[in-house]
């Protein structure tokens, strides 16, 4: 649409996820963002000059953020589950070759992610390699880039390498697209790196990504420095911390408002969670890849009861069926016994939450991006959130909206 121009994106139900559902709801987009939401006879009354998309067989909702992400992947050939360290050693086997399909993969996961409604997405690759098709892809997102000190040199060379790394990366990126850095793990980053590359993206502002509590053989190697990760990397001899993942996590200072922390389904206790309440750091929740390789179920009733900020990821393609946030949060849903209201919520608000965005995007408020979906689905008296969900899930996004620009639509108008 032109720029400037103002239009109204409208449908049969508008469930804003911060506010109570709107029949024929309307949200006019004016420069990208928001500036007004209500019926559609007040918005478009108000605003005679706006374009009108009305589309009544429709919901209208935020777009899904997808807290955590890998787009290096595909569905072809990925590594059996079942054991975390099996999957693990098998993906390591196979870096070499994946050089070589890596980036389509990336491009095809992310066009997988915005014909299910994804518009922003918090995604980790090897040194940030999947930015630029992030970059391309029309969503807005964070690239995280991991580390891993063994193949650079000391903590401070390693730290200093992905410090300036990111950097260069953050520059001439289109608007509303970002990097920052991610400690990968407490199995492939040494306490010392990961507690020097935390305080360098405190003090620069950024935020922090790592896995965390993922897996039985994370536990055992960092309690006890033994199993199938004591020797994943390499030199990681730095296990037997004798305390939790969540616990050594918190000793080296990774934990903090700005760390989103994935998976949290092994040992993740009373304890654990009072940790990560006490420390603010937020949640990405990925319950098909933990089931996949055998990791557990996170705690996710009991961290949303503590107030710990939890958004939902689908991880990537080699340890989760598909890209579709909304299938992964229905997954979660029947997994927890959780109702569809919060069910949209950790999809879209939540995610945003975790990823401390909510100020931009994550619901349809007036003064926050146009991130939007529409979804072919008419929702009865019942769960009607949980039906959107359903629909979502099942494939019936239409029409993806970042920023105000149609990023897909398969209605061809």
């Amino acid at each position: 649409m032109p720029e400037g121009q103002p239009v109204i994106f409208s449908g049969g139900t508008l469930i804003p996820v911060s506010s109570p559902p709107v029949t024929d709801g309307a949200v006019l987009v004016e420069d990208g963002r928001i500036r007004s939401v209500g019926p559609i006879s007040e918005v478009g009354r108000e605003n005679p000059d706006a374009e009108i998309h009305f589309f009544p067989n429709y919901v209208l909702l935020p777009g899904a953020v997808n807290a955590h992400a890998h787009l290096g992947f595909r569905r072809k050939d990925r590594p059996e589950g079942g054991t975390f360290a099996g999957w693990l050693s098998k993906l390591i086997e196979r870096l070499p070759e994946k050089e070589s399909w890596g980036a389509e993969a990336a491009r095809d996961s992310a066009r997988e992610a915005v014909e299910a409604g994804t518009t922003y997405m918090a995604e980790s690759s090897p040194y940030g390699e999947c930015l630029p098709q992030l970059a391309e892809s029309g969503m807005a997102g964070t690239a995280f880039a991991e580390f891993f000190p063994h193949e650079i040199g000391t903590p401070e060379e390693a730290v200093e390498f992905i410090v300036g790394k990111t950097g260069e990366l953050r520059k001439g990126l289109p608007e509303r697209v970002n990097a920052s850095i991610s400690v990968h793990s407490p199995y492939t980053v040494d306490p010392e790196s990961s507690r020097l590359a935390a305080q360098r993206t405190r003090e620069l502002g950024w935020k922090l990504a790592i896995h965390l509590s993922e897996s039985p053989e994370e536990v055992e190697f960092v309690r006890y420095g033994t199993g199938g990760l004591a020797d994943i990397f390499g030199r990681n001899e730095w296990g037997g911390m004798g305390a939790s993942p969540v616990r050594y996590a918190s000793d080296v200072e990774l934990l903090a408002p700005g760390t989103i922390a994935a998976h949290l389904a092994t040992g993740v206790s009373e304890e654990e969670i009072e940790i990560l309440a006490r420390t603010g750091v937020a949640a990405a929740h990925c319950p098909r890849s933990n089931d996949y390789l055998g990791c557990g179920v996170s705690p996710v009733p009991r961290m949303l009861e503590r107030g710990i900020r939890v958004g939902m990821g689908t991880d990537g393609l080699w340890s989760s069926p598909s890209m579709n946030l909304f299938e992964e949060t229905l997954f979660a849903v029947d997994l927890h016994g959780l109702d569809g209201a919060t069910g949209l919520q950790l999809a879209t608000l939540g995610g945003a939450r975790a990823l401390g965005i909510e100020d931009e995007t994550g619901s349809i408020e007036p003064g926050k991006w146009a991130d939007l979906v529409l979804v072919e689905t008419a929702p009865g008296d019942g769960d009607s959130e949980r039906e959107v969900l359903e629909a979502a899930a099942g494939g019936a996004v239409a029409v993806t909206v970042v920023g105000g620009n149609v990023i897909y639509n398969r209605l061809g108008a």
